[in-house]
């Protein structure tokens, strides 16, 4: 009860109060139903009405990122440290039919592994230890819809919210905001998509952060430090100046500039690096050999920034693959640190694994923009309870998880009676809806009244 009082405020405002209906939608979301979308909520919770949860999610006026800034709040005061806890960040993709969804499009589905019909969230989970929560999302853009007013407009994007910018930006955005709201974190972790980005990480860097981002095995570094200088104009030239660094000795290319799988070939044997216990798993502690070296990036294709020194950390696991990683600490790092630091991101994951398999992530019925910032909003609280209930009982219950708090809350929280008459009352709603939406088609396929389309 006192986790709800918390955040009930967040649903009252000018004209409405829909304390009730975020109670009955975040219930549903920790009910034990296969499927949580808005019919088996109202099926499932006690005194939940479709018609008053659907417009809650979908049209209600409350504001989700207010919303999100107490649940940031919450987080950090059970999981922020300035130097234990890190912010990640990550995308994670929705499958879709059809073009009506806000954001929808053909485009990289992660969890399908292949370009699907899809939406793409942006997000960021603050972590520690193994205890994540969601504190910031971004629902993202492809370039058919930002230059799509008449489709904006049908989904009621806000005028705000409307410009395509890439998922790097969105990342670097809420980690900016983590900072404005004071959360505490040590480092930022991603995946190789935006570990890839020189821009990304350059930008986290002269913000004042750490990072540990993954790269590709293709990515290119350099084993010493390159020496750049913008060349001098030649005399009697005509034009501007140059303004492109470049290498002062081009020969330095050929015999320092490589990928890091090819690095990682030449100086790492079978049996190089260090063992090291990098997390406990459920059955036993997960073990794997670590190599850590100085490298520099800078892209001598593209203008502008200067060399930048990085340390590369590689993984190796028991198959024989390989994990390669940059971040900005310092060579000097202990290897066990750095090793700790590389895996943590497998919690944003798992994150995303929890609230898909348990809380309804992703099978949520709308397709408005509000409706889609509202149900993340929703599942980030529902995380973030599990998340603190796991924290709170560790003591006593160590291997508590958050399909055992589900199954847990199912038998507490107020649920619908299986009586006879209730049973039909909800199967006849179902079938009325059913009728609804096939007299719907028809109208709109003939364009004649439903009583009229077999006459």
């Amino acid at each position: 009860m006192d986790f709800c009082l918390r955040f009930s405020d967040h649903f009252v405002g000018q004209g409405y109060n829909s304390v009730h209906h975020a109670r009955h939608y975040v219930s549903g979301l920790l009910g034990t139903q296969r499927r949580k979308n808005i019919e088996t909520i109202e099926n499932d919770v006690a005194g939940a009405n479709y018609q008053g949860v659907e417009q809650f999610v979908s049209s209600s006026p409350w504001d989700h990122r207010s919303l999100m800034d107490e649940v940031a709040r919450a987080a950090d005061e059970a999981l922020g440290d300035p130097s234990d806890a890190c912010l990640l960040v990550d995308e994670t993709s929705f499958l879709k039919k059809g073009k009506a969804s806000v954001g929808v499009a053909r485009q990289w589905s992660g969890r399908a592994g292949k370009v699907e019909n899809c939406q793409v969230g942006v997000f960021a989970t603050l972590g520690q230890g193994g205890d994540v929560a969601m504190v910031d999302f971004e629902l993202y853009l492809p370039g058919e819809w930002a230059g799509d007013s008449a489709r904006l407009d049908k989904a009621k994007v806000p005028l705000d919210e409307r410009e395509g910018i890439a998922k790097w930006r969105l990342a670097l955005e809420m980690v900016r905001r983590a900072r404005e709201r004071g959360l505490r974190f040590g480092w930022v972790g991603a995946d190789a998509l935006y570990g890839h980005n020189n821009l990304f990480l350059n930008a986290l860097e002269d913000d004042g952060e750490t990072f540990v981002a993954d790269v590709r095995k293709d990515f290119m570094v350099w084993t010493e430090e390159p020496v750049v200088a913008v060349p001098m104009r030649k005399p009697g030239s005509h034009g501007a100046p140059p303004k492109v660094p470049r290498l002062v000795d081009p020969a330095q290319k050929a015999r320092s500039y490589t990928r890091v799988d090819e690095l990682v070939s030449e100086r790492v044997g079978d049996d190089g690096g260090e063992e090291i216990a990098y997390r406990r798993g459920s059955k036993g502690e997960l073990c794997a050999r670590f190599w850590s070296v100085e490298v520099w990036v800078w892209d001598p294709h593209r203008n502008g920034a200067a060399p930048r020194k990085r340390t590369l950390v590689v993984k190796r696991d028991v198959s024989g693959e390989n994990k390669y990683t940059l971040t900005n600490l310092p060579y000097s790092e202990s290897l066990a640190s750095l090793a700790h630091k590389q895996c943590e991101r497998y919690w944003i994951e798992h994150a995303f694994g929890e609230a898909k398999s348990q809380l309804g992530m992703a099978q949520y019925q709308v397709r408005l923009w509000r409706g889609w910032v509202h149900h993340m909003a929703l599942v980030s609280l529902a995380l973030l309870f599990t998340t603190l209930e796991k924290q709170r009982t560790r003591k006593a219950h160590p291997l508590l998880s958050c399909r055992d708090i589900v199954e847990l809350l199912d038998h507490y929280l107020p649920r619908r009676g299986g009586t006879e008459e209730e049973v039909l009352t909800q199967i006849s709603r179902r079938h009325a809806a059913r009728q609804r939406d096939i007299d719907r088609r028809r109208k709109h396929r003939t364009g004649l009244p439903p009583e009229d389309d077999f006459n």
